[in-house]
């Protein structure tokens, strides 16, 4: 696999771009998927096929992009770095489809957005039944992630989603304007220690705290280790279903996002908490992703439907902007003073930012 081919050195090889583009996609089917056998289901080829273009797009790299087992197929370390330039350029291939459906004034083809939990369903939920009357060829498709609040992001930065719905302090490395403030609730029993309207930080961080595992506690984790530096929770537990059977059960106090508290069970509660900790929610994208009709258009969406959000005119209809340039410096001539609006970190720290 590593030699040449006809006499010349294999960086001067000609690819066919037809195979080349069939074999990509078996890969990332494969790398989502885990088994050839899947992949071929996605795709709605044979196994056979897929099979064949892996075969015919390793001999053409001179690489091996697979490891075959038991247990399916895992990309190698050369493969994962395949397979996130593959994603890019499906991802280009749909903004020129999407950029000539919209030159005949129609637009379509396909979003792919992924978002925490809590945004999927009063966020999203109402932005794709709108994009639905307004754009009924553009077909949406979600990655809904409940537990890992980090996976959003990383969607997005392997290209395999377009938009990303999520917390700031997970925006690195983009853009990400700011679409509400989601203050945080303490759920109690209605027998229980907290009998007033309001709940302050310091008797709550006396009490059993409930709070959950991952990134979606840090704000209110922050903010009673500034009460009590000792402080450390009960229970650290990842469904917000979960939290609440404990509160039911009196095992504690549950201090949630209020977009996460769905439907409480007999004898609970939702108090506010009265110092008022508050995380930051809204939509990421690449800069590059500026440049696809669909993204501009699902920006344009939260911008009527969250007026008082952060997220600037990006002239998502007829064509303009389409001169956004790639590093998302200035979004375009008539929304230039808006990339401030944007807050672009990199390594953790704030590159430009408005506070928030």
């Amino acid at each position: 696999m590593r030699g040449s081919a006809g006499g010349r050195p294999r960086t001067a090889r000609r690819y066919t771009c037809l195979m080349r583009l069939q074999g990509l996609r078996a890969l990332l089917a494969i790398v989502e998927h885990g088994s050839f056998s899947e992949a071929a289901l996605e795709l709605g080829v044979s196994q056979s096929t897929v099979s064949h273009g892996i075969a015919e797009l390793e001999e053409e790299l001179g690489v091996r992009l697979l490891e075959r087992g038991r247990f399916g197929a895992v990309p190698t370390p050369v493969g994962e770095r395949v397979a996130d330039h593959a994603r890019a350029v499906e991802a280009a291939l749909a903004a020129i489809s999407q950029e000539a459906a919209l030159h005949r004034d129609e637009l379509r083809g396909e979003l792919r957005v992924s978002s925490i939990r809590s945004m999927a369903v009063h966020v999203l939920a109402p932005v794709m039944s709108s994009l639905r009357e307004t754009h009924p060829e553009v077909k949406v498709t979600v990655r809904e992630v409940a537990n890992l609040a980090r996976e959003p992001m990383a969607h997005l930065r392997t290209a395999r989603v377009d938009v990303a719905l999520t917390m700031s302090s997970l925006a690195e490395d983009v853009l990400y304007w700011q679409l509400m403030r989601d203050p945080y609730v303490a759920v109690v029993r209605e027998e229980g220690p907290v009998r007033g309207d309001t709940a302050s930080l310091r008797d709550l961080v006396r009490l059993p705290v409930i709070v959950s595992g991952g990134p979606c506690s840090w704000p209110i984790r922050g903010a009673l280790l500034n009460v009590e530096p000792t402080f450390q929770p009960a229970y650290e537990i990842a469904e917000d279903s979960t939290m609440i059977a404990l509160v039911a059960r009196g095992l504690g106090v549950a201090l949630m996002p209020a977009l996460t508290v769905d439907a409480l069970p007999p004898g609970t509660r939702a108090v506010p908490i009265a110092e008022r900790v508050e995380r930051s929610l809204g939509v990421a994208v690449l800069p590059r992703s500026l440049k696809t009709p669909a993204v501009r258009v699902f920006l344009e969406r939260l911008r009527e439907m969250f007026p008082e959000s952060e997220v600037p005119p990006l002239g998502a209809l007829h064509g303009e902007g389409r001169d956004l340039p790639s590093d998302g410096g200035e979004l375009f001539e008539g929304a230039r003073h808006d990339i401030d609006g944007a807050q672009v970190v990199s390594n953790g720290k704030p590159l430009r930012r408005r506070v928030v």
